[in-house]
């Protein structure tokens, strides 16, 4: 990260400026106090503190809210043996071989605008 030097007739001359610029603020403020006690208005209504943030609407899906005394069902977890899930795939690898050869056997065919009939 760069970072800027100065020299100390820099510095010094910037902090005389910063100086000046707080005392006109100082003297700008007691200024308004002044013509605010002609006005008869009170030094605490003219200091307000800011308002809370509102939260507004919240973003997102809402919390689910629990009901006191009911506890929701617990469904045990069934865990496959392997043989199983090995008899699941074999089913469904011929469905999916099936679908392959449909496609390769649209694709062999040349759009002429004509039907094909099996």
């Amino acid at each position: 990260m760069k970072s800027i030097k100065f020299s100390a007739s820099e510095l010094e001359f910037l902090q005389n400026h910063y100086e000046l610029e707080l005392t006109e603020a100082e003297n700008y403020i007691s200024e308004i106090k002044n013509i605010l006690k002609k006005l008869g208005v009170a030094e605490t209504e003219s200091v307000k503190e800011k308002p809370a943030k509102s939260q507004g609407k919240k973003r997102g899906r809402p919390r689910k809210e629990e009901v006191a005394g009911v506890q929701p069902e617990i469904t045990p977890v069934v865990k496959e043996s392997p043989k199983k899930s090995a008899k699941k795939a074999e089913k469904k690898a011929p469905k999916k071989m099936a679908a392959k050869t449909a496609k390769a056997a649209k694709a062999a065919i040349p759009s002429t605008g004509e039907t094909a009939v099996e």
